[in-house]
């Protein structure tokens, strides 16, 4: 095992022949003489669904939580409920169909028969706040296109190309943790229930009297997680080669519990930011397979017309809560998650979480919720009522100056939403 330490990026690694693990910022290792970022970090989260909301998930008025109250579909969220922004009215310019929105969710772009892309706000971020990162853009995606177009991801780079993006939690784990071992190595080791951790033979003892007694519970912390993901990816690789009752909608044989995936997900999210190896993340989610995890078997289209039958509609009430409940989980993790200084990594994080459709069909007027303390004085705790046909652009315009970006327009943006602001 060797320890090296990166004096630029004031970060560490554990290195073995066959991995190299991030390991999160530590006060033994750290350089008093430079720093990676001048001025506080900056991180930004990207999230899409597909498939909206039923009417009755959004506030009636707008107003801050606390007075006008969550509506049943909101109440997963009542422990943040003085972290969220609840925005609505907005308009996607670029989008056509209901179900293709994330083709330019982040860029805006004209959608057509011959669709040309334009860069996403994403990947504007990321080439200004990850120049000292591992990972330029961290891309996740999901096998499931249904609500979400025919895209890879919710990234395109600055030819308008798409960026294929991670679609399983396992590919991830790969990624962060063991980039060097083959996908079929990874895969057994985990069934035999052996961690990364082992073979880079890491653990608290071993560098105890190497690192100040500040750093161990923090390391204590962070191996624990890794060891949860991993029995989290056991558990998915045992089931993934367990055969399922037949079903009256399609499902991969590969593919694991919804729900479960979602949130190994975000505990990975968390980790990636927290040990700094990149600083913008963008995630593509299913919406199937949540739904499958749930029991219920309905196709998640067919869901969204809920106006069919009043057991429709009260399942796809449980969808929505569900929704709010993993987006709920998601910052959970952020704020438990510790950065260098003691703050949690929510602090420096600005995320956002949208579907392109407000109800059923309807593309215009749809919601976007905002997060993290990454934005000075955003107006958190409220359901902000914007002027009606608001161009998401603007939203993006908004949150990149906000990282400190220089940038004027963006897409079909026409100014900066200042009323987002206390």
């Amino acid at each position: 095992m060797s320890l090296i330490t990166n004096t630029y990026s004031r970060r560490s690694f554990f290195k073995s022949a066959s991995a190299c693990l991030a390991l999160p910022y530590l006060e033994t290792f750290a350089s008093t003489g430079s720093k990676a970022t001048k001025g506080p970090i900056k991180r930004m989260l990207f999230l899409s669904q597909g498939y909206g909301f039923l009417p009755s998930f959004y506030p009636k008025e707008s107003g801050k939580f606390s007075k006008i109250g969550l509506t049943e579909g909101l109440s997963p969220l009542k422990r943040h409920k003085d972290d969220i922004t609840l925005l609505g009215n907005l308009l996607n310019v670029g989008a056509a169909q209901p179900h293709a929105g994330s083709l330019t969710f982040l860029t805006g772009a004209p959608q057509s028969s011959n669709l040309n892309n334009t860069i996403s706000c994403d990947q504007i971020a990321a080439e200004h706040l990850c120049k000292n990162n591992r990972y330029a853009h961290l891309t996740l995606s999901t096998k499931e296109k249904g609500g979400h177009g025919n895209c890879l991801s919710l990234a395109w780079n600055k030819q308008g190309s798409p960026i294929p993006g991670l679609n399983t939690s396992l590919e991830l784990y790969r990624k962060l943790f063991s980039a060097d071992e083959s996908p079929e190595h990874v895969k057994r080791r985990i069934q035999t229930r052996r961690s990364v951790l082992d073979s880079l033979k890491v653990n608290a003892k071993s560098i105890s009297h190497q690192i100040a007694r500040t750093d161990h519970e923090k390391l204590d912390e962070y191996y624990q997680t890794i060891r949860q993901l991993e029995l989290g990816l056991e558990r998915q690789l045992k089931w993934a080669n367990t055969p399922k009752p037949k079903s009256p909608f399609g499902h991969h044989p590969d593919q694991i519990d919804g729900e479960a995936e979602v949130k190994l997900m975000f505990d990975m999210i968390a980790l990636a930011f927290q040990t700094d190896q990149t600083r913008v993340a963008t995630y593509m989610m299913p919406s199937q397979s949540v739904l499958s995890s749930m029991g219920i078997t309905t196709l998640v289209h067919a869901l969204s017309h809920y106006n069919v039958s009043k057991e429709r509609k009260q399942q796809a009430g449980l969808r929505d809560k569900k929704c709010t409940e993993l987006f709920g989980y998601l910052l959970d993790r952020l704020k438990g998650t510790k950065d260098p200084d003691g703050r949690s990594v929510y602090d420096t994080c600005i995320v956002s979480y949208g579907t392109n459709i407000k109800s059923a069909h309807g593309i215009k007027g749809f919601p976007l919720f905002l997060s993290g303390g990454g934005i000075k004085n955003l107006r958190l705790g409220e359901s902000i009522k914007l002027p009606k046909n608001t161009p998401l652009a603007n939203v993006w315009l908004t949150l990149l100056q906000e990282t400190g970006i220089d940038i004027d327009t963006f897409s079909h943006s026409t100014e900066r939403l200042n009323q987002l602001f206390s």
